[in-house]
């Protein structure tokens, strides 16, 4: 350092000094208040460049109470995560190309992050075919900061399970908190099945979201509470977590959330007996026979709803049971769309509509037969199929890379977890793939994974899976 010139830090105490004077004198004059937050925003810049790692925590902390804001032209935001999302996008990208060795090259081979690149390769190249490009471009940027951000950053965050669990922690602090102000807002009335939209509002868009957050933070949660020190020490405040959440689960009347839990429960002796992939590639194909089978002879036309009894029911004893005889407006509106999604991957079966499009084209293609109350949705919500989606936006080819990474994944969990031979290994294994599959099977009745809190998980726990597996395979070669 020259000889006279003062320490770094008195340089930032000064230049912080001259630019809260200023927004200060600027708010005065305009009395526009919010140039006070410049210099926070100056102190927040700062301190992430020099630390990428604090941004990245920061981002856990606010994903639970993260709220989604309308933009003009029809976009959406979430705030303030998709902010943090995207700037630690932009710190990865300079840190990886002036050091690109912080990055292993067996991540980057690993099955699963080729088949995630393919996926995301595809997207784009689905984009230049979009029927409307600028939602398909602004849908392929998400994409892109969610990826960059959720799995190479994190791959670079969270070394191993104990990174994991205090990200975790301080994940579990908000989300809890977003539990509590909802079962206090819905108790005010009685827990009724009418409102159960209302009081989760704004950490949630609506009750299937929260739910399914809670869904698949449970499996993480109870692996969090038999491992981290302070919660083994008080197992009254653990069993409080996790009945806490279990509690907000069971009152957000959500019946995807519901057996995604049951499924999750009946697949931890699938993974122990080494079944779970197995299982999971069954389950594709029945789907597949499935519609094979309902689109022969066009049998699907003999399901159609009667559109003077297939209403909403404001108590849930009435809702299940409507769900039952298929008399439930939510499970009919399901299939008017599923056939409307059908209807669009014939007309473009390579490339998809484009990313985002669904929503913009898929009403002419629905069947009227299958119309129901609820069918002019205001909301502008989607498939509710995450598969049948990829295939009207992206194509055959779309689905069958996901599919395939899908696949993949879930037999690394599998191999990952009969070769962990540390119990605690083995726990924290079971606890990913557990969260992972109840995002797979939430996402089999909505489309969820471009949302900021459960697309965040499922690139995390693909990231943290990738690691374990090359983590027992370090070890095998050790020994």
């Amino acid at each position: 350092m020259p000889a006279g010139s003062p320490p770094a830090n008195k340089v930032l105490f000064f230049a912080m000094a001259a630019v809260l004077l200023a927004t200060l004198f600027a708010a005065i004059l305009t009395e526009q208040y919010l140039w006070l937050l410049v210099a926070p925003l100056f102190l927040f810049v700062y301190i992430s460049i020099n630390d990428i790692r604090f941004v990245y925590l920061l981002l856990w902390m606010v994903l639970p109470l993260s709220t989604e804001v309308e933009l003009p032209y029809g976009f959406s935001t979430d705030f303030p995560s998709e902010l943090l999302i995207g700037g630690l996008m932009l710190l990865f990208l300079p840190l990886v190309l002036s050091r690109p060795q912080v990055l292993s090259q067996e991540f980057l081979k690993h099955p699963v992050i080729t088949l995630l690149l393919l996926h995301y390769l595809w997207i784009w190249i689905s984009t230049l075919f979009s029927q409307q490009w600028l939602y398909s471009v602004k849908f392929s940027l998400a994409k892109t900061w969610y990826i960059i951000t959720f799995v190479f950053v994190t791959a670079l965050m969270l070394r191993d399970r104990e990174d994991f669990r205090k990200a975790f922690t301080l994940y579990l602090v908000p989300l809890l908190f977003t539990i509590v102000y909802t079962l206090v807002r819905h108790a005010q009335s009685g827990f009724a099945f009418a409102t159960v939209n209302d009081p989760m509002v704004p950490f949630y868009r609506n009750h299937v979201a929260y739910a399914c957050v809670l869904a698949q933070s449970l499996p993480l949660a109870l692996w969090l509470a038999g491992t981290h020190p302070f919660l083994k020490r008080h197992r009254l405040i653990a069993a409080g977590i996790v009945l806490l959440i279990g509690t907000g689960i069971a009152f957000a009347y959500t019946r995807s959330a519901w057996l995604a839990v049951l499924l999750a429960v009946i697949s931890i002796p699938l993974l122990r007996r080494g079944l779970l992939p197995w299982a999971v590639a069954g389950a594709f194909l029945l789907a597949l026979l499935f519609f094979l089978f309902m689109a022969i002879k066009s049998r699907y036309l003999d399901y159609q709803p009667d559109f003077e009894t297939t209403v909403y029911h404001p108590e849930l004893a009435d809702h299940l049971q409507a769900t039952l005889q298929g008399r439930d407006v939510s499970s009919a509106e399901r299939i008017y769309r599923w056939v409307a999604a059908l209807h669009m991957w014939l007309d473009q079966p390579i490339t998809g509509f484009g990313p985002g499009n669904f929503y913009s084209f898929y009403k002419k293609y629905t069947v009227s037969g299958f119309r129901t109350w609820v069918s002019d949705n205001p909301e502008r919500s989607s498939v509710h199929n995450y598969f049948l989606l990829l295939l009207t936006e992206q194509g055959l080819v779309g689905l069958i890379l996901f599919v395939a990474l899908t696949l993949v994944l879930f037999f690394t969990a599998q191999r990952t977890y009969l070769q962990s031979t540390n119990p605690d290994d083995r726990r924290y294994v079971m606890a990913l793939t557990a969260s992972l599959l109840i995002i797979y099977v939430n996402n089999s009745l909505s489309d969820l994974i471009e949302t900021d809190k459960i697309g965040s998980f499922y690139f995390i726990i693909t990231a943290l899976l990738v690691m374990q597996d090359l983590h027992n395979r370090r070890q095998l070669h050790a020994q």
